[in-house]
This record gives C-alpha cells, sequence and structure tokens, in this order.
C-alpha cells in the first residue's frame, strides 16, 4: 500500500539512493563522469548516494517542502519508493534568488564529481528561468527542485501521487508552478497540466525542458504571481 508523507532527515540515505538511481542514464553520467571514478574515496556510485542525501539533507533543514512515499510491504516493513522537493516561495530567504548557482558551494563535493559540470547545470537553470519566467524567476511559485522514482517502482502512479499533491499545495496558496523536466519526466507532467515554455534546452547533453503549471483562478480574485 502506497502511502504520501512528509519527509525528514533520517529519510535522506534512501532519498540519495533513489536519486542517484532515478538520474543514471541522464544528469548522473554527466556530473559523475567515468573519468573521474577512480577519484572516489569509496565508490563512484557510493559518493553519489551520499552527496544527494547530505544536499537532501541541508535542503530539509532550509525549509524545502519535501514528500515521500512510502510503500508497506507484506511483512509489515516500509520502504521509501519515490520523493518530491519543492522551493516555496516562503522557503527563500528575504531578496534571496530562487536556485541560484551558488548553491554548489555549500555542500562538501566528492572527489568523482564533476564540479564543473555541476556548476554549469545550475547556472544555464538560472539563465533558463530568468529568460522564461522574468527576473523575479519562480519566486513566487511552487519549483520542484527534483522528484525521483525507484526505477524498480515506476508505473504505480508515484510520481503522480508526488506531483499532484504539490499542486494541491500550491493551489491553496494561490500559487503557480514550475519545473525543468527530463524528458522522461516531460510526459507525466504534461499529463498534469504542465505546458512547455520556451525552447528545448540541452544540460550536458540531455534535453530538458521548462514547463509551467497554472492553478485555476476564480474570477476577480488577486492573482500573487
Amino acid at each position: 500500500m502506497l502511502t504520501l508523507r512528509e519527509a525528514t532527515v533520517a529519510d535522506s540515505p534512501r532519498i540519495g539512493v533513489i536519486g542517484r538511481d532515478s538520474f543514471g542514464p541522464t544528469l548522473s553520467r554527466i556530473l559523475f563522469p567515468a573519468h573521474l571514478h577512480h577519484l572516489a574515496r569509496t565508490d563512484a556510485a557510493t559518493e553519489e548516494a551520499e552527496w544527494r542525501a547530505a544536499r537532501n539533507t541541508r535542503r530539509i533543514k532550509d525549509g524545502k517542502k519535501t514528500y515521500v512515499v512510502v510503500d508497506k510491504l507484506e511483512d509489515g516493513s516500509e520502504q521509501i519508493v519515490g520523493y518530491a522537493q519543492w522551493e516555496t516561495p516562503d522557503s527563500l530567504p528575504p531578496t534571496a534568488k530562487p536556485q541560484t548557482a551558488s548553491e554548489t558551494e555549500v555542500d562538501v563535493l566528492p572527489p568523482s564529481l564533476d564540479q564543473d559540470a555541476l556548476k554549469e547545470i545550475f547556472g544555464l537553470m538560472e539563465v533558463v528561468t530568468e529568460q522564461t519566467l522574468g527576473k523575479e524567476g519562480h519566486s513566487q511559485m511552487w519549483y520542484l527542485m527534483i522528484l525521483g522514482v525507484d526505477p524498480t517502482q515506476k508505473r504505480r502512479g508515484i510520481g503522480k501521487m508526488l506531483v499532484k499533491h504539490g499542486l494541491e499545495q500550491a493551489a491553496r496558496e494561490k500559487r503557480d508552478a514550475f519545473l525543468i523536466a527530463t524528458p522522461e519526466g516531460k510526459y507525466l507532467y504534461s499529463r498534469l497540466g504542465f505546458e512547455q515554455v520556451g525552447e528545448e534546452i540541452a544540460l550536458g547533453d540531455v534535453a530538458h525542458y521548462a514547463m509551467l503549471w497554472k492553478r485555476p483562478r476564480e474570477e476577480g480574485e488577486e492573482v500573487l504571481n
């Protein structure tokens, strides 16, 4: 049985593993390229999971809204099978720009991580966001920072459950939502009401798409974003 709950820092190790496994065919191979694997203190796969776990912990402590879907197994045990992390207006420091490249400087980066590639990807995401949404970027929206689903648990509606939950929260706050999607994620987001804005962009050699979700408006209501 699948249930959704708010994540805690205790969930970070499992979230790190799911993040690594989810993005292996796309961004992970760019951020942790084979030619740097020999630099790993343990092995590159372990380092990536640990880096993602540490980053998740920091973001939770910074107030990023993080949710997990948990599968209750027949023996009574539970396993996290997916997660989503959102940056929301109330999680941003005053006057801060959302999702800036400076985030690459606040974590301890493992030796097997290509730091130049990481900075380039974050920098490009910032540029694309500003070009698409203007100088305020997504600071007045719910921004889906990351969505990860255990690859062995696909086609169970886990990603849909996580994204819909975030959109419901955004709608209650009268906010729109924004994300940058991989080709695999684009189909799911389109079905949930996101529309591509702007041209296809390349992060590394992987196509990505800026996508915007506009909540239903009521006649005469004040629009916050």
